[in-house]
């Protein structure tokens, strides 16, 4: 299965997520996205061409490449209904997954994770969704957990402790499902909701490259996630991840997003 083309288009609900028209409605304008990027942010892939991320992207040089797996991480699927059209229900879909693509570069072979957002919105352009409701949900492994004081994952688990900007994080580890829980938060995200238990990453772990989603925490707000990948490094002691980080408004209202980076660095026993 190749990766489909990357088309990033402004979606125009209160989660960033609405979807295919399930109505006939004249002159609804389907909105698209399907982004991808490799864990170590070098190459991205767009219109089913993949280039490096910086020096490629302006030149137009394209490398050829093949998918060897694709895995879930997340899925949903539902409908809107905006207050302008009463009656009328749109169809949206997201999901987050990994694609493992191999090719030649400057005759090396490279083969990398790349983590990939999808949303699929036929809402139209002047509509918001004002309510959401959703139908089903999917995932592989951990990448469904979310939300505050969510039980470990069942079954043998590996668990060590690690510190991340200040508080005390529990990493939990059942198989390649691998979930970074709060043990003691440290006191701004206690104010902004956080408490022992909440999960601040849910993901998978391949090799050395951890993707799946990070939440963001606002008080009085149920946690946002947002999709993240990066490296285990540093003899295993170290892991940076790295997203598009929602920035959540009045309301709890998605209001843009920005550049994300989390450090979890172990903590000597």
């Amino acid at each position: 299965m190749r990766v489909q083309s990357l088309i990033t288009i402004k979606i125009q609900t209160a989660f960033g997520l609405c979807g295919l028209i399930l109505a006939v409605m004249p002159a609804a304008a389907s909105d698209y996205l399907n982004s991808c990027r490799t864990a170590d942010g070098a190459y991205v892939i767009e219109d089913e061409v993949l280039t490096r991320a910086e020096a490629d992207a302006s030149s137009g040089r394209q490398i050829e490449y093949e998918t060897l797996k694709t895995t879930l991480l997340k899925r949903e699927t539902g409908y809107c209904i905006a207050k302008a059209s009463p009656g009328q229900k749109y169809q949206y879909e997201s999901k987050t997954y990994v694609v493992r693509i191999a090719f030649m570069d400057y005759g090396h072979r490279v083969e990398i994770d790349a983590l990939c957002e999808f949303a699929a919105d036929g809402l139209p352009a002047a509509y918001t969704c004002d309510k959401q409701v959703v139908t089903s949900k999917e995932a592989d492994g951990a990448a469904a957990s979310g939300g505050v004081n969510q039980d470990p994952p069942a079954g043998p688990v590996a668990t060590n402790v690690w510190n991340h900007n200040g508080s005390r994080m529990r990493l939990v580890a059942n198989g390649t499902a691998r979930t970074f829980l709060y043990e003691v938060p440290r006191d701004g995200m206690v104010k902004a909701g956080a408490k022992k238990g909440s999960v601040l990453f849910s993901g998978t772990r391949d090799g050395t490259t951890y993707s799946g989603r990070a939440y963001v925490f606002k008080a009085g707000c149920e946690p946002q996630g947002y999709a993240v990948s990066g490296e285990i490094a540093g003899g295993e002691r170290r892991i940076t991840l790295f997203g598009q980080a929602p920035r959540i408004g009045d309301a709890c209202r998605v209001q843009g997003t920005k550049d994300d980076t989390l450090v979890f660095d172990l903590e000597e026993p």
